[in-house]
Parts: C-alpha cells; structure tokens; sequence
C-alpha cells in the first residue's frame, strides 16, 4: 500500500506543486502589504476607505459573512476570516478532487484504471489507499501554504504580523472542511465511477453549506444547516479561540461516513475496464 501512495504522488508531480506552489505565491503578498505603515496606508487604508459603503449594507454583510468590517482589512483578519474561511476550503476541496479522480472514475474513463486494477491489491486496499491520500493531499498543501506564508512575517519587520501556533491550527480547522467536500466528490465519484458526480456532489454540498453560512442571520432554515452540519459553520475563529473538540469531531465524521459511503459502492460495483 506504501509503494502505491508513492506512485501516487510521484505521477503527478507538477500537478502537486502547482497546487502547492501557486497558492502560496498569492498568500505570501498579504503579509507584505503590511510591509510597513506608508505601504499599508496606500495598500489597505485606501481600499478600505473606498469600499466603506459596503459595511452600510446589512445585507452584503450578512451575504459576505461580515461583522466587523475594519477587521477585514486587517493581516489577521484578510487571513482568518477572508482567506481561510473560504478560499481554503474551495481550493482544497477542488486540488482533492482533481488528483483523486486522476488516479480512480478519470482513470476508468480514460482506461488507465486497469493497470491498478491488475496490481496485487484488493479493492479494500485500493480504497484505502486513496481514502488516506484524498485526506492528507488536502492537510499538506495547505500547511504547505501557511508555512510559506509566515516565511515574510519570520524574517521581515512588518506593521502587522500573527502568531504562528494560533494560524497553523486555524489552517488546520479550515482544510479539514475543504477535505470534507473533496472527500465527498471522491467517495461519490469512487461509487459511481464516473467523475463529474465528484464534481457535481463535492462542490454542489460546498455550494449550499457556504450559502447557507452566508445567510443564516437570515434564514432559520440557513441557521440550522450552519450550525449542526456545515463545514463552514464548524470553522468558528479558531485563532482566537483555538481548535474546538466539537467542530472537530463534526468535521471528522462527515468525512468517515462519506468514505464508508464510497467504499460500499466502489466495492460493490463492476469497475469501467477496457
């Protein structure tokens, strides 16, 4: 099983490091618009005074998932509540999917799935193989992002800086709802074999939880699904809370049973072979 996760990430190299590399890049140049004040003035000060309507708007903020919009414009808050608390999750969710549907439904699609096939494992072993690769893909890129992106605040004197602990265990929380809809999508594609169910399955369930996240100050329906089994909801403020036992614990069985739902169908099923 070892061999197989090696050749696993050992085929698509490039495919890993762009999806390693390129968010990073991104997430590196939040820190240096807090380079120092002249630079944050003319960077941050002014889009935020240029924006300002918006926080008049109760219904923008409720949509955007806004309460505090000076925070917004903030290091700590650009990267806890903008980034992490949406774009984590949707590239997770989408770097996951795309490499595990890579080497599953795509490969029987393609016909490439038959030289897995034909390899001394059982389908047990093959799912499992994949299930640990589709969970820990999505932890280690974005680790990978957050420990890049604290290089600047490590080595440059900045206007405005965070922790490290409290942002690596914030990152944490927020790829693991992006593993749950990338989880789902393989799992779906897994029992199905055919890929786009990953994409209609996986996104489709990040689409309606992070709407429900937006609108549930307006909505009980919304409220209901953010706070009992939304991966969005389960985010909280972990940087300044810290890593919460039953956000975790929610997070962690969606996962479990979405595997558990991927693995009945993926061994239950004739395979695509050609």
């Amino acid at each position: 099983m070892f061999n197989y996760i090696k050749y696993i990430l050992s085929v698509p190299k490039k495919l890993i490091l762009t999806w390693v590399l390129a968010p990073a890049v991104y997430l590196c140049l939040l820190p240096l618009a807090f380079a120092n004040e002249s630079v944050e003035s003319i960077l941050i000060d002014t889009q935020r005074d240029a924006f300002s309507g918006m926080s008049e708007n109760d219904g923008l903020m409720n949509f955007l998932g806004i309460s505090d919009w000076d925070n917004v414009f903030t290091l700590e808050g650009m990267v806890t509540t903008y980034f992490m608390n949406l774009f984590v999750p949707i590239l997770v969710a989408i770097s996951t999917i795309v490499l595990l549907n890579r080497m599953s439904a795509k490969a029987e699609e393609d016909g490439t799935f038959e030289f897995i096939a034909s390899l001394p494992m059982t389908r047990g072993t093959i799912y499992l193989t994949h299930s640990i690769v589709a969970v820990m893909f999505g932890i280690f890129i974005s680790q990978s992002w957050f420990h890049i992106m604290y290089i600047p605040m490590a080595t440059m004197t900045l206007s405005q800086t965070m922790d490290y602990a409290p942002m690596i265990q914030a990152g944490f929380q927020s790829a693991l709802g992006g593993v749950s809809y990338g989880v789902l999508g393989f799992s779906i594609a897994a029992y199905t074999g055919k890929s786009s169910n990953g994409w209609t399955f996986g996104m489709g369930l990040l689409g309606i939880e992070w709407i429900s996240n937006m609108l549930s100050r307006t909505n009980d329906i919304f409220l209901w699904i953010d706070e009992n089994i939304s991966s969005f909801g389960a985010y909280g403020n972990p940087y300044k809370d810290g890593l919460d036992t039953g956000d975790i614990t929610l997070v962690v069985a969606k996962i479990l049973i979405f595997l558990v739902i991927g693995f009945i169908g993926f061994r239950n099923r004739s395979l695509n072979l050609r």
